[in-house]
């Protein structure tokens, strides 16, 4: 019996050691991916977009679960890396927004959020649609990218 166990043990050892290094290429892989993501909320509204090489996602709900999917062009992608690799990541959760209005319920608040090689970073919060100076173009393209290349759901009024 010990040695049925022991078996067993040791195949089980072997399936999970050999399915590691899979796991392990997917995150390499995924660590020389760049996106971008622009999130505003506030009590009564969400909206996240969420920019890669290839796909532009809007989500409109704080679940999640009803993504509008569209494509990037290569120009705009180039235009959003130069946007990216201009922007300071290492001061940018310490920029300060022009104004203040997302305090008291007046807009919502947003912030811009870079994954770059696996790493996360977030900047500073600040009013929807007015980011810091140093984020205002970004900001711009990414809200155009979004408008420009989704198809936003429209509701029918009988």
């Amino acid at each position: 019996m010990k040695l049925l166990i022991t078996c067993l043990t040791l195949i089980v050892l072997a399936c999970n050691s050999a399915k590691a290094p899979n796991d392990n290429s997917l995150k390499e892989l995924g660590q020389h991916e760049l996106t971008v993501i622009y999130q505003a909320h506030t009590r009564g509204f969400f909206e996240e977009i969420s920019i890669t090489e290839k796909s532009v996602i809007l989500f409109k709900d704080y679940e999640k679960l009803k993504p509008i999917t569209g494509t990037i062009s290569a120009k705009e992608w180039k235009i959003c890396i130069d946007l990216v690799e201009a922007i300071d990541l290492k001061s940018i959760s310490q920029l300060t927004a022009p104004s203040n209005l997302r305090q008291s319920d007046r807009v919502p608040f947003a912030h811009v959020s870079i994954i770059k090689k696996g790493d996360t970073i977030k900047s500073s919060d600040f009013d929807h649609k007015n980011p810091p100076k140093e984020l205002k173009e970004l900001v711009e393209l990414i809200i155009s990218v979004s408008y420009t290349h989704l198809t936003l759901p429209t509701k029918r009024i009988v």
